[in-house]
């Protein structure tokens, strides 16, 4: 069985980032995902679905470092279903996607990336190019 789970949207809201007594850490923020559609009579429709995202690890502190809300970004992750007893003692169900990757679109923005450097290695040379100087040419493809 197959749980992988593929969305582009926008964050709802800024990436919060918690540790935890382990020294492991989350970052939980949240996707909202437009579709729009005509219907039979040619009218516009539109509706939004909501996804809250756990980003674990080194991922999650980058994803905290580096959006906002507003971002819009591409997601891969698993969904998971969590399980939480209320005061009530009802047993409540809530979805979330951990998330495996996650980045910016670039296709109504632009970006400067910067890579974390490797545990035991340098860090990656900073490329000053910028965004857009090389648009169009081949440079670099071979």
């Amino acid at each position: 069985m197959n749980n992988s789970w593929y969305g582009v949207g926008n964050l709802t809201r800024d990436p919060e980032l918690r540790y935890f007594e382990s020294g492991t850490n989350v970052c939980n923020t949240g996707l909202a995902i437009n579709n729009r559609w005509k219907d039979k009579a040619g009218n516009e429709q539109e509706s939004t679905e909501f996804f809250d995202l756990s980003i674990w690890g080194r991922m999650g502190e980058n994803v905290a470092e580096s959006c906002g809300s507003g971002d819009r970004v591409m997601v891969s992750g698993v969904v998971k279903i969590r399980r939480v007893e209320d005061e009530a003692g009802k047993i409540r169900q809530f979805t979330e996607i951990n998330v495996t990757e996650i980045g910016p679109t670039l296709r109504w923005a632009t970006t400067n990336q910067c890579k974390n450097p490797r545990e035991g290695k340098p860090a990656a040379p900073v490329h000053d190019t910028p965004a857009g100087a090389n648009a169009g040419s081949r440079e670099g493809e071979f």
